[in-house]
């Protein structure tokens, strides 16, 4: 009952209004937020990765500055230290050359100053000569050694290579791999420099070992300084910074919870098929773990954006390449993050709509009260119409009758059309009332005329006729009323006397013409046998005085009951047909003249024939084979013929024959003309 009210529905469809308005604006302002704040939230990210990329470059730029000062350094006090050893060494040869010693004797004390010579750390001097053979050096391990085996990282022999390079240049630098005592190669670095004096090349050298653990602890300061700053470091609201290495080393972790993100397999990668990774595809890792992907980064300068799915959600992954390191920079953000202010706004939005919904309806509900009382009354009032007497003046409430000068809307206008239909109802039921008594007047009328019309309808001949003749006849007229006729008697000589017609009209007119054509031929008959002068003075008669010019198509037989014989006169009417004894059907054609009553002093011309013993002799109107069915198809003079071309059945039973083929064909359509049959049989 609820739904059936206007009330309720006005009420419902405020709310179904602001509930669709209020959902799609809120869909539309999470879409438009979602999008808007992931996009933002997703440049911040990029931002932040490509601010951690530049503080890891710069970071290793101080880290590589700081390796080439150490390196610098290093060569400066290995020049030094051999300008003081090709010092030390020249003396020597000056003594040799002012004869204060000999010059073996100052190679000796030379080589002899040079094993006892010892520096801090992992530096020792050795000289050696142009063959490559070590002469001395602070090493006791070298003394004596063949350098010739020994090759610098460019892969030069490094005793002739530098020994060359020296004499050349006074000096030069190399790194080489020297064997220790426990099967290691130690990388070392030295400087060479050439003593012309006696033909020696002075090499100091220094382990890298120095240089690089010096640089590895600058490194681990900097990863612990990473780790300490991405650690801060939120992006969004739960996102995160770490750094992979080549190595598969973890630089800087992810958060303990989030650890399994490295192990992540269900990976989207939404870059076209030919820019994936081997064996990757266009829209997912292969099986692959996101550590795995992460280490086929390529150094392009912009990040690789990938899409990661765990239990905890989706992650957006960004990661760049940090080639001098062998790093890859990994920025991770839940996308739950980037849907979470256009939540909140959606929260606060329903919040607003709730509220604005219940204004809204506190105020719909008197309003569609307001609206709906007028036609409440009005409906009322309605109901309470069929229960008046209409034929009585209105008496209408003074509530209603005040409601269209009181309401200048749809609803005063509906209440003034509700005062019209009254006044035209009472009007219109006065009238019908006294439609309804003229009709039934002219019914009864009707069915007077038809009950005349019915009594004008021949009598039954006499039992000595019908011992000689099986004859009979049946009219169904389409109205009360009809226009058909057919009439037989006995001639005063004894032969039967028929007609059939057929009105030009139908109705009460043709009714009365039907009565006066039947009265002329029974006058005419009592001093006249033959049909054509029959014919020619019934059309003089009904010509004489015919204004609306109707007319009646005529077919009017004497036949001889002994002999079989048969006299005619066919005035525009269908033939009569003849069915023998053994069912073979002929048509009697010829026509005598045209309709009757169309024009006075027409010659009609007799028609003669024969009606042998058994033969059934059958006049129709067009009733019959123009009677058409629910789509109009008629029913023709073929299915008439072969209906009637039945031997050995009775008059009545071939009348009634005919009848029941045309109910059949008629299939409850309604009659469009009246329908005649007389049918003669002799026995």
């Amino acid at each position: 009952m609820f739904l059936r009210s206007l009330r309720s529905k006005i009420f419902l469809l405020v709310v179904a209004i602001l509930l669709t308005v209020a959902a799609f604006i809120m869909l539309s302002s999470r879409r438009d937020v979602t999008n808007t704040v992931a996009a933002s939230e997703q440049h911040a990210v990029r931002n932040v990765l490509e601010l951690v990329q530049h503080d890891t470059e710069a970071r290793w730029g101080a880290l590589f500055n700081d390796k080439i000062s150490t390196v610098r350094n290093g060569r400066r006090q290995l020049l030094q230290t051999g300008a003081t050893v090709a010092s030390v060494l020249d003396s020597y040869a000056r003594m040799a050359a002012s004869g204060v010693i000999g010059s073996d004797a100052a190679k000796e004390m030379a080589q002899a100053w040079i094993n006892q010579l010892h520096f801090d750390g992992h530096r020792y001097a050795f000289v050696y000569d142009a063959g490559g053979h070590v002469l001395a050096s602070g090493a006791p391990e070298m003394i004596g050694q063949d350098l010739g085996a020994v090759l610098d990282l460019k892969g030069r022999p490094l005793a002739r290579a530098l020994y060359d390079e020296s004499r050349t240049s006074g000096n030069g630098f190399a790194i080489y791999r020297w064997p220790t005592a426990d099967g290691r190669r130690e990388s070392r670095y030295a400087y060479f420099g050439y003593f012309r004096a006696w033909d020696w090349v002075i090499a100091i050298s220094d382990s890298v070992q120095d240089i690089t653990e010096q640089v590895d602890r600058r490194r681990v300061e900097m990863k612990v300084a990473l780790r300490e700053t991405l650690s801060r470091l939120t992006l969004a609201r739960s996102g995160f910074l770490f750094i992979v290495g080549d190595d598969g080393e973890v630089v800087v972790a992810p958060p303990r919870a989030d650890a399994a993100l490295l192990d992540a397999t269900d990976i989207r990668l939404p870059v076209p098929a030919e820019n994936a990774a081997p064996g990757v595809a266009a829209d997912g890792s292969g099986g692959r773990t996101l550590r795995a992907l992460l280490s086929e980064v390529r150094a392009t300068g912009e990040p690789d954006v990938v899409s990661a799915r765990m239990k905890s959600g989706t992650w957006h992954v960004e990661a760049l390449r940090f080639q001098p390191l062998g790093w890859t920079l990994v920025a991770a953000v839940p996308e739950r993050d980037f849907a979470a202010p256009a939540q909140a706004l959606l929260n606060r939005q329903a919040l607003i709509f709730a509220v604005t919904l219940l204004l809204a309806l506190l105020c719909a509900w008197p309003v569609a009260a307001r609206i709906v009382r007028p036609l409440e009354l009005l409906a009322r009032y309605a109901r309470a119409l069929p229960r008046q007497d209409l034929t009585a003046p209105p008496a209408v409430p003074a509530h209603i009758a005040l409601l269209p000068q009181r309401l200048h809307d749809e609803v005063g206008r509906l209440a003034d059309a509700f005062l019209v239909m009254d006044h035209r109802l009472r009007e219109n039921v006065t009238r019908l009332m006294n439609e309804t008594t003229r009709r039934e007047r002219f019914e009864s009328e009707l069915n007077i005329a038809r009950d005349i019309q019915l009594g004008l309808l021949p009598l039954p001949l006499e039992k000595a006729v019908l011992e000689r003749a099986d004859l009979h006849a049946v009219m169904k007229p389409a109205k009360e009323v009809g226009g058909d006729l057919y009439d037989y008697f006995t001639l005063p000589d004894g032969r039967l006397c028929f007609a059939i017609g057929d009105v030009s009209d139908k109705g009460v007119p043709a009714a009365l013409f039907m009565g006066i054509t039947r009265t002329l031929i029974r006058a005419t008959a009592e001093d006249e046998n033959d049909p054509a002068r029959i014919m020619a003075r019934v059309n003089n008669r009904l010509a004489e005085n015919n204004p609306n010019m109707m007319f009646v198509t005529l077919v009017i037989g004497v036949l001889d009951l002994d002999t079989g014989d048969l006299q005619w006169a066919n005035a525009g009417h269908p033939p009569l047909l003849v069915v023998g004894t053994d069912g073979a059907l002929r048509t009697l054609h010829g026509r005598s003249g045209p309709a009757c009553g169309v024009q006075e002093d027409l010659p009609y011309t007799g028609l003669s024939g024969v009606v042998a013993s058994g033969d059934t002799l059958i006049g129709y109107t067009d009733g019959v084979t123009e009677a058409n069915d629910p789509k109009d198809a008629l029913y023709g003079d073929a299915r008439l013929m072969a209906v009637v071309a039945r031997p050995g059945l009775s008059a009545a039973e071939l009348a009634q024959r005919v009848l029941d083929d045309l109910q059949a064909h008629a299939a409850g359509a309604e009659q469009s003309d009246d329908i005649t049959l007389i049918v003669i049989r002799r026995p």
